[in-house]
């Protein structure tokens, strides 16, 4: 078996009483500590109850970027995307906490099939209901020139890696000889599997082309679901396996699994902050950031309010895609003192304190 690297402690497990849905599974990929501790196994445990997410690079192809010197297997980075990250508000400089996985798949072979990068990351154990659906987000480093593919597998026995023998998504990469013009024309290049999906091809979640060359879109986090209902009341693991040839990097974000209430194994506690409201700095002065995750594509109200009840700020940033968002506030005008922070959605409605200094 090949050397397997220890990746994330569980997943978060919580439940709401709430009309919002059960989340069963949920990793974001923010702290840091998750990335500082691998302990290597010779191999995965095998056991429907392992509670560890590994990751494995089974293919010990070496780094063959400009400096190399990218990581074998999954590894933290910030988003490719200047859209995906925390900006710099205000004139101040926040910590850059918005972090995805990524895997490298620049190597020396071409499309050689020696040259096959094989990274692995596979979630803990999770129990199914019977109507749960599996959301997460992925971004190539560039598109479609060197578009790197990916496949999200599952298996209902053990998180060996030839048990993961269920394909629920294949994403394609680019093979080939790239095009000569300028990278916009996806025509111009070859896909591997042309049943796939492409990176960039409908237009959206790309960065425009740039003017130096290569002249490639970067990609943005795009999100994705897939039913689980045919693997219903099962115990099952998810695997994002990355396997493109010399392409370049590939990016995942906000792995989650949310089941529908009726779903017994998606815990008793109950969880009233459902949007998963969080404010920094706190206290703040200049401004804040308010973090929220909406667990279905909706409009979501951000509004401020003081120790009265008074309303001191509102903003809605349209209709949003299902997983996390952020949102700032300036509150450099603000009283000091004490306010209430309320994200609201058609279905939920969540609150946060607030300290203004």
């Amino acid at each position: 078996m090949k050397k397997i690297y220890m990746l994330l402690v569980a997943g978060l497990l919580f439940g709401s009483t709430l009309k919002a849905q059960n989340v069963l599974l949920s990793e974001d990929f923010e702290l840091q500590s998750f990335y500082n501790k691998f302990d290597s196994v010779d191999v995965l445990p095998g056991n429907v109850l392992d509670t560890m997410w590994y990751r494995m690079d089974a293919d010990y192809i070496p780094d063959a970027s400009t400096t190399g010197t990218r990581p074998d297997g999954y590894f933290a980075i910030q988003p490719f995307s200047p859209v995906d990250r925390y900006p710099t508000i205000y004139g101040g400089t926040p910590p850059d906490s918005n972090t995805v996985i990524a895997a490298n798949s620049w190597n020396n072979f071409g499309d050689d099939p020696q040259g096959l990068e094989s990274n692995w990351m596979v979630t803990c154990n999770v129990k199914l209901g019977t109507h749960d659906t599996l959301f997460w987000k992925s971004a190539p480093f560039q598109t479609p020139r060197y578009c790197d593919g990916y496949e999200v597998l599952l298996s209902t026995t053990d998180n060996n890696d030839f048990s993961f023998t269920h394909v629920l998504f294949t994403a394609s990469e680019m093979t080939g000889t790239p095009g000569t013009d300028p990278d916009t024309t996806y025509t111009d290049f070859t896909f591997s599997p042309a049943s796939g999906f492409i990176h960039g091809f409908d237009g959206t979640y790309i960065d425009p082309a740039g003017t130096t060359a290569p002249v490639s879109h970067h990609g943005r986090l795009y999100p994705f679901s897939v039913p689980l209902d045919t693997y219903g009341n099962k115990n099952v693991f998810i695997a994002f396996h990355h396997n493109s040839h010399d392409d370049n990097l590939i990016s995942f974000d906000d792995v989650m699994i949310r089941g529908d209430a009726s779903n017994p194994n998606a815990g008793i506690e109950e969880n009233h902050n459902v949007l998963g409201v969080a404010v920094y700095p706190n206290p703040a002065s200049d401004y804040v950031q308010v973090n929220y995750i909406l667990t279905a594509d909706a409009d979501a109200v951000i509004s401020v309010y003081d120790v009265t009840g008074k309303l001191v700020s509102s903003q809605t940033n349209g209709t949003q895609s299902q997983g996390r968002h952020f949102a700032h506030i300036n509150t450099s005008d603000l009283a000091k003192g004490f306010y209430t922070v309320n994200v609201k959605t058609a279905t939920a409605s969540s609150n946060t304190k607030l300290i203004v200094r």
